[in-house]
C-alpha cells in the first residue's frame, strides 16, 4: 500500500512578504490619490481665478463707459445751459474780463550783519589747558 500523498502548501510567499507588498501598493495608491486631489484643487483655483479676471475685465469696461459718459455730460455745451437755467451768476469768460497782474519787482538781497566780536572779558575767565 502506498501511503497517501498529502497536499503540500505551494505558496512560497510568506506573511511578511505579503504584508510588505500590501503596504507598498497602499502607499502608491495614496500617493496617486494625493496627486489627483492636488491637481483638481489647482484646476478649481485656476477656474475661480479666470472667473475673477473676467469680472475684472467687465468692471473695467463698465468704468471706462461711465467715465466716457461723465465726460460727455460735463462738456461746456451741455453744462452752460443747465447753469444758466438754474440762475447761477456764471458768465462766459472773455479776454476783457480776465485780469492780468504785473509781476512784483524783485527785492534786492539783504546784506547779513557781521558776526559780533567776542567779549574780551569772557576770554579771560575761560581757563586755558
Amino acid at each position: 500500500m502506498n501511503p497517501r500523498q498529502r497536499n503540500r502548501y505551494r505558496n512560497s510567499l510568506g506573511l511578511s512578504t505579503l504584508t510588505a507588498i500590501l503596504i507598498v501598493v497602499a502607499s502608491l495608491a495614496l500617493v496617486g490619490l494625493g496627486i489627483v486631489v492636488s491637481k483638481n484643487r489647482v484646476r478649481a483655483i485656476g477656474e475661480e481665478q479666470r472667473k475673477v479676471e473676467s469680472e475684472m475685465r467687465l468692471l473695467n469696461a463698465e468704468i471706462l463707459a461711465l467715465n466716457n459718459r461723465i465726460e460727455t455730460m460735463l462738456t461746456r455745451d451741455r453744462v452752460q445751459p443747465r447753469l444758466t437755467s438754474v440762475g447761477t451768476l456764471l458768465r462766459p469768460l472773455t479776454k476783457q474780463s480776465i485780469l492780468f497782474l504785473k509781476p512784483l519787482p524783485a527785492e534786492p538781497p539783504k546784506a547779513e550783519a557781521p558776526a559780533p566780536a567776542p567779549d574780551p572779558s569772557v576770554a579771560q575767565i575761560i581757563p586755558k589747558h
